[in-house]
């Protein structure tokens, strides 16, 4: 062999070593987002399962910021826990424990009734959507769970 046939050896070589290399790294990256993901829609079932026991009636009305000028009007609302009390306290040091700077928010539509537009006052049902967002890199990402109560 020919010290250039070693050095082109080489050169493949290290081309291939840094290609397997990048393929651990971006691997890497994956599991942590794939972690991140069941821990978000984990944080969005508890969530739910906790709304759940309010029942639909008093659910508006738990919320700091769903219904600012009374529920008997409202069409619905979202609340976010980067600015209401009652998410704050109850599930964001959850969020923080498991994703860092994430959030949450959960919208409520009431629908049904004899009103149109339906009003939580007048409703048969309502929408209830929770979604955790969190910051993964320089994205943000998010997971929801979404249901109707009756």
């Amino acid at each position: 062999m020919t010290l250039v046939e070693i050095l082109l050896a080489l050169g493949l070589m290290a081309s291939v070593l840094i290609s397997v290399a990048s393929l651990f790294i971006l691997g890497g990256q994956r599991v942590k987002g794939s972690r991140n993901m069941t821990q978000g829609m984990a944080i969005a079932s508890d969530v739910m399962e906790d709304l759940y026991n309010f029942g639909m009636n008093v659910m508006p009305t738990t919320f700091d910021d769903c219904c600012p000028g009374g529920c008997a009007t409202s069409t619905g609302c979202t609340v976010s826990s980067a600015s209401d009390g009652f998410l704050q306290k109850r599930w964001l040091p959850a969020i923080e424990e498991k994703l860092g700077q994430g959030r949450l928010e959960i919208t409520l539509v009431p629908v049904g009734g004899s009103v149109t537009p339906p009003t939580f006052s007048t409703a048969e049902g309502l929408r209830l959507r929770v979604e955790v967002f969190w910051s993964e890199g320089v994205s943000e990402r998010s997971v929801y769970e979404e249901t109707v109560l009756f």
